[in-house]
Formats: C-alpha cells, structure tokens, sequence
C-alpha cells in the first residue's frame, strides 16, 4: 500500500505541477491539498512507528530494512517540501482574495 500511495502522489504531483506552470486557477488548491496531504502522509508512513499496513516505518521496535541516512534525508526533504508547497499555495490564495 505504501508504495502505491507513493505512486498516486507522484502522478499527483505532476498534475499539480502542470496546473501551476499553465496559471491553472485550480492550481492553488491542488497545491495546498496535495502539499499537506503528503508531509502527513510521508510523516504518518515513515516517522510514526509501524502502524498498519501503510507504514515504511523509519522508527520503532522493526524499522524498515535498509533504512539509511539518504533514507532519513529524502524523507525529511519530502516533508518540507509538502510543507513548503502547502504554505506557499495558502500566502498566494490569502493574496489574490486580498487583490
């Protein structure tokens, strides 16, 4: 399950990217929901302790194998990043209602 909800964000993510590029109107809401939506989920799948079938846990009694530092660092990228597009997605809501 986690790697096909990795995959649904990907394609996602290429939506959102290609309604930003073309000044879509919708794309301001594709990001803020997608950019939250994935620092939970990467956070919930990756940082919490295993917890269901949806988790690659990084912690806990059985983290996943293989887990290195890149793993850490492309996890932690991943989740600014979601942040990051979230946040930014809301400043440029919050000032086309302002306009």
């Amino acid at each position: 399950p986690v790697f096909w909800a990795g995959n649904l964000q990907i394609g996602l993510s290429l939506v959102t990217l290609a309604l930003i590029f073309l000044r879509h109107r919708l794309a301001p809401v594709f990001a803020v929901v997608l950019g939250f939506a994935s620092a939970i989920g990467f956070t919930v799948a990756h940082v919490l302790p295993h917890w269901s079938s949806f988790s690659d846990s990084f912690t806990g009694a059985h983290p996943a194998p293989h887990v290195t530092g890149f793993s850490w660092f492309a996890a932690a990228f991943e989740i600014g990043s979601g942040l990051y597009l979230g946040i930014a997605a809301v400043v440029t809501m919050r000032r086309a209602r302002s306009v």
